[in-house]
């Protein structure tokens, strides 16, 4: 075998205005990965408007034909908005007809999420940390009744008076929220509403998947969030980064 034969390649796409870190812990669960990153070309005035983002497809579609001819083994797109603002059926179909167009497996993020709190046998969920405005909770909600889950609870920064006002949070999501902040957010939702039997966030720019595993022991509940997309992506790979990360890379073996 010649040296760099047992290795994958990862294409990642990454949302606009994003300097995007999350994916380093992909390369550290897994050193046999290399990752090629590219962003979404969009105009300057894109504003992430739910239409916006829906035009935004044949840009995704794009993107990972140009990474699938970089020779990547898996494709990914990070930013959850980007399939979820179709609808569940809208976003599964979108994915597929992506990875047909390419040829290589095609994973989204927003269809992740769900998928791995279904494969935890996870029903009811509540839903912390949103960083998003009413109409994109509104719509993401609804994407979530659409998988099958019962969306117990949804508690945002705003409610939780981490932030004045729901432009605020989402301006700082664009400078990304320290592991700290999200761990304190998904305590306080389930606490104060612990009818749940998983946590579900959705995902963000943040890197906690290194606090999952004890959060988990801490709750009692699994905790899914933007780390389904590596899930996703390793499953797809056939490999493992072993035990320690969390009820939903145990999965992987």
């Amino acid at each position: 075998m010649t040296a760099g034969a047992d290795r994958s390649k990862v294409g990642v796409i990454v949302a606009p205005r994003y300097f995007d870190t999350t994916s380093k812990e992909l390369t550290t669960l897994v050193p046999e990965v290399d990752v090629l990153h590219t962003q979404l070309r969009v105009p300057p005035s894109f504003g992430y408007s739910l239409d916006e983002i829906v035009d935004a497809a044949d840009e995704v579609a794009a993107c990972a034909e140009s990474l699938a001819l970089a020779g990547a083994d898996v494709v990914v797109q990070l930013g959850t908005p980007f399939s979820t603002a179709h609808g569940w059926d809208g976003g599964t179909t979108l994915r597929a007809s992506i990875e047909e167009r390419i040829g290589v497996p095609f994973e989204m993020m927003g269809i992740s999420v769900p998928a791995a709190a279904l494969a935890l046998g996870v029903r009811r969920v509540t839903v912390p940390t949103t960083y998003y405005g009413p109409a994109w909770v509104e719509r993401y909600t609804s994407f979530l009744r659409e998988t099958g889950l019962e969306v117990a609870h949804e508690e945002s920064f705003v409610d939780q008076g981490a932030y004045p006002t729901h432009e605020a949070s989402w301006e700082a999501s664009f400078r990304g929220f320290e592991p700290e902040q999200i761990v304190a957010s998904i305590r306080t939702a389930v606490a104060d509403h612990p009818e749940t039997d998983g946590v579900l966030v959705p995902g963000l720019p943040c890197r906690l998947l290194d606090h999952v595993a004890a959060l988990e022991a801490e709750l009692g509940l699994p905790v899914v969030s933007y780390f389904s997309i590596w899930w996703r992506c390793l499953e797809r790979l056939g490999r493992s980064p072993g035990p320690g990360h969390g009820r939903l890379l145990d999965l992987l073996g």
